[in-house]
This record gives structure tokens, C-alpha cells and sequence, in this order.
């Protein structure tokens, strides 16, 4: 495949960094094919640092939806959730993280700059770990000159 040419994920994530002075970044997490009972999850820890974070503790309005059909989700501890579908529709889960953490083990959002780790914004998706993974980020509207730093390497980029 040409350079920059990937296939399709099969899990996507969409970063909005929606609002600034609330420190919250909102994420669309996007399951095509999920199990009839599909189990999420975010890490307590994170390697390299050898605390225990639970970043579930900042996720805030889990939603879960198949067309416009809402699902409930059984959040089964701390951390995990679980919610019955239908394999064959796509699973969308809308949620917000909290980033008001400025170590560089978790996030950070307000007016000046954003920044996190996977690991305190994307649900884990069970079964779906060897899957392609995509994540599109969505810069502020209110900042004109905003620029994105990663270590991913872009599939496309909007100028």
C-alpha cells in the first residue's frame, strides 16, 4: 500500500476538544461489528508510572446507541461496562473525559494547549484489540491557529 494509505478501521474514535474552560474533551467511540453483549474498559494505570490512576474516574455521560436507538449500559465495576446490541449494526458510544490533570500521564485541556494519553481517553473495546484502530482529532473552533502534535502517524491531515 502507498504511504499514508491504511486500511479501514474497524474502531474509531473521534476527539473533540469541545470545551475549554470546563477542561472537557467529548469522544465518539465508533464500533462497526461489536459482540451482542460488547464489554469496555479504561485502564487503572498506565506503563511507566507506577500509581494506580483509574481514569474512569473522569468519564462523564456514557452513552450508548445503535441508530437512534439507545442502549442501556451495565457498568460492571469501576471501570468496566457492558452493554447488549446487535452485532450487526454499528455500536456508538458518546461520553466526555474530564482533562484537568496536567501530569503527562493523563490529560490537560483548556485555552492554551490540550494534550493526553490513549489510555485516559479511549474505551478499550473487548475482542477488538487486534483490530485496525483510527482516531480522528477535532481542533477548537474558537482557536484559528491551533496545531496537533503526535506521535501517530497521520493517515490525512486538514488544514
Amino acid at each position: 500500500m502507498p504511504k499514508n494509505t491504511l486500511p479501514a478501521p474497524a474502531i474509531h474514535y473521534l476527539v473533540e476538544a469541545a470545551d475549554l474552560h470546563a477542561h472537557l474533551f467529548h469522544i465518539t467511540l465508533t464500533v462497526p461489528r461489536p459482540a451482542a453483549l460488547q464489554r469496555l474498559c479504561l485502564p487503572v494505570w498506565i506503563p511507566g508510572s507506577y500509581l494506580v490512576r483509574e481514569f474512569a474516574k473522569k468519564l462523564q455521560g456514557l452513552q450508548a446507541r445503535q441508530g437512534t436507538r439507545a442502549l442501556d449500559l451495565a457498568q460492571i465495576d469501576k471501570c468496566t461496562w457492558e452493554v447488549a446490541c446487535q452485532p450487526t449494526r454499528p455500536l456508538v458510544l458518546r461520553y466526555a473525559v474530564y482533562a484537568n490533570d496536567a501530569s503527562v500521564r493523563t490529560a490537560w485541556l483548556d485555552a492554551t494547549r490540550g494534550f493526553f494519553n490513549g489510555t485516559s481517553l479511549f474505551l478499550k473495546v473487548a475482542g477488538a484489540e487486534e483490530h485496525p484502530h483510527g482516531v480522528d482529532i477535532v481542533a477548537p473552533s474558537q482557536l484559528p491557529d491551533w496545531k496537533l502534535a503526535t506521535g501517530l502517524e497521520p493517515v490525512r491531515a486538514a488544514k
